[in-house]
């Protein structure tokens, strides 16, 4: 029945979204290893195998996202919320000015994230664990060529595939279960909003495994966070998501076509400077204005 576990305490609907992932997830894994070798030639049990099948891979992420993050997140949503649609979209209006504040917000915040990322790359493990740091970098390293290797532009049906893989279902998918639920059932369960926040954002930047770029995943997550928050209507931080993911694609590509090599490389030197303080003073500003003008639509 819809809505049928919405009186349970928080905890018990973070096990059961955790349990829906990982039953999804493992579905997930053994029907695209029934379908590597026999339909792409490809032995699941060597990374080399599967990242030299870029059809494989491009299939293997879309079903990841979908299993990991969309199908659970629609389950969690039917049994978690009544009426459905206050789970899948939130519980207020947005209008097209507040669309324009957040693609705007993601747009101007780019040179504190870049700078996040610079700062990210700073730190340094002890001299004991050195060997931990070296496994980090080649981890980090093998994400970020993979990553240039999915951004197809052969032709407009694989920009189409491209898109899909990295900005729509990831935008979608990865809101609904972050924000849409996980920050959701961390509010109730700690009964502020801005650990919730926090914590959901440290989760969001966790669970991509990558090391290196936490901290600008992380601070992503916090504006996503709020953005939620403050409008109170899902899809805000859904079409952030998305136009985030969507204007790297466009900037690899771009730098790809004027011959950089390492598109997604963080600079070496600092870039801390006024552009950074502008960027991360819009971001507040904006979210500002959202909360005004969220609050004025619904009253």
């Amino acid at each position: 029945m819809p809505g049928s576990f919405q009186h349970h305490p928080p905890l018990i609907k973070l096990i059961l979204l955790f349990t829906a992932v990982l039953f999804f997830g493992t579905i997930n894994t053994y029907l695209m290893s029934l379908l590597a070798n026999p339909c792409f030639g490809v032995d699941i049990t060597s990374i080399e195998s599967m990242q030299n099948n870029i059809s494989f891979m491009q299939l293997f992420q879309i079903s990841q996202s979908i299993s990991l993050f969309v199908l659970p997140s629609l389950l969690a949503f039917y049994f978690f919320y009544k009426p459905f649609k206050t789970g899948i979209t939130g519980y207020h209006k947005i209008s097209w000015s507040i669309i324009i504040f957040t693609i705007a917000i993601i747009g101007i915040s780019q040179p504190f994230i870049s700078f996040s990322g610079w700062l990210n790359h700073q730190l340094e493990l002890p001299d004991n664990m050195q060997q931990v740091q070296n496994w980090m970098t080649q981890k980090e390293y093998e994400v970020k060529e993979l990553t240039i290797s999915l951004i197809r532009y052969d032709n407009w049906l694989q920009v189409s595939i491209t898109i899909l893989m990295m900005s729509i279902l990831p935008a979608i998918g990865e809101e609904w279960l972050f924000r849409g639920l996980l920050q959701r059932e961390l509010t109730a369960l700690f009964k502020n909003k801005h650990v919730a926040i926090i914590v959901t954002a440290i989760l969001f930047s966790a669970i991509h495994m990558q090391f290196f770029t936490f901290l600008p995943r992380f601070f992503l997550g916090i504006i996503l966070g709020y953005l939620f928050v403050l409008s109170g209507h899902l899809w805000l931080p859904v079409i952030g998501h998305f136009v985030n993911n969507f204007m790297a694609i466009a900037a690899t590509y771009y730098l790809l076509q004027n011959g950089n090599k390492e598109p997604l490389d963080i600079p070496f030197d600092n870039p801390f400077g006024a552009g950074v303080v502008v960027s991360f003073s819009a971001i507040i500003f904006l979210l500002y204005l959202i909360r005004i003008r969220s609050k004025a639509i619904n009253g």
